[in-house]
């Protein structure tokens, strides 16, 4: 999970994710990286205007099922993350990429809000400063089938 917002005031529109994994695994004594495309809850929204939480859950679909804590510290992963949407003021498609690496990666962990009403409840105040903050959070017990 990871979350972004538009840093201008620009109206961005027909946003929509691509998110992917290299995992690295050792296939007959040699490292080779297997890739994979992640799915998330939302892959398109519509606006983005304030933030959005891009969500990968693991199920059995996902190829970190399994993993534990230490599993991701000591795997070699790097999560690459394609978004584009399209800006209106500038009538112009926008495309940012980034990637993330197993040491980013926060095991057990969920976002605190970083919106909140006015004084007058009349708006949403969006706080940019929260958007890395978490907090720890305790993990579902996955039962077998």
């Amino acid at each position: 999970m990871f979350r972004l917002a538009p840093y201008k005031n620009n109206a961005l529109t027909d946003a929509d994710v691509i998110v992917t994994t290299a995992i690295e695994v050792m296939e007959n004594g040699a490292p080779k990286s297997k890739f994979y495309q992640l799915k998330t809850q939302l892959s398109r929204i519509n606006t983005l205007a304030l933030n959005w939480t891009i969500v990968h859950v693991i199920d059995e679909d996902s190829p970190f099922n399994g993993f534990s804590e230490d599993d991701f510290k000591n795997t070699a992963i790097e999560i690459i993350v394609h978004i584009r949407a399209f800006d209106e003021v500038f009538s112009n498609t926008v495309v940012q990429r980034t990637s993330y690496v197993s040491r980013e990666i926060i095991y057990g962990a969920k976002f605190v809000p970083m919106y909140y009403p006015d004084k007058q409840n009349l708006s949403t105040i969006l706080d940019l400063d929260k958007i890395n903050d978490y907090q720890k959070a305790e993990l579902p017990v996955l039962t077998e089938k």
